[in-house]
């Protein structure tokens, strides 16, 4: 079982095959404790922890490429092209480096987003501000 520190670097593909694999492993254990055939009950709490731990990592990522995509300056910018976001956890920054390419690879834009901002609540609140600054190639 990989740490969170591991699955914030994995790619987007080694994350949902890891997914998948955890899912399917799953499965089997819980058809071994229907059969009364499971040893190791403990490993039902393993895997259902490493499941949770991969989609929240998944989630965030579909978090973070949101927010930089309402960057009014980004979406101007991405608005009619073809792009794919890449993004990663910076543990330097504390935050996450969303990279936006065009479908040949050339890179439009970076941004970085906190996700720990404070959310402002209530019916009038305002959407808060995750994108700490952002690059747009020239």
């Amino acid at each position: 079982m990989a740490n969170i520190v591991e699955l914030n670097q994995m790619s987007r593909d080694k994350l949902e095959k890891t997914l998948e694999e955890a899912r399917e492993e799953m499965f089997n254990l819980r058809f071994q404790v229907a059969s009364a055939r499971l040893e190791n009950t403990a490993r039902l709490r393993q895997v259902r922890r490493q499941i949770a731990q991969v989609e929240t990592v998944l989630h965030q990522r579909d978090l973070v490429t949101d927010a930089a995509v309402a960057e009014p300056a980004i979406a101007q910018l991405l608005d009619g092209n073809e792009w794919q976001a890449h993004a990663r956890f910076i543990y330097e920054d504390s935050a996450w480096q969303v990279e936006f390419n065009d479908k040949s690879g050339k890179k439009l834009a970076t941004a970085w987003v906190n996700l720990n901002k404070a959310r402002p609540k209530g019916r009038a609140a305002q959407q808060a501000q995750m994108v700490i600054r952002h690059e747009v190639a020239r």
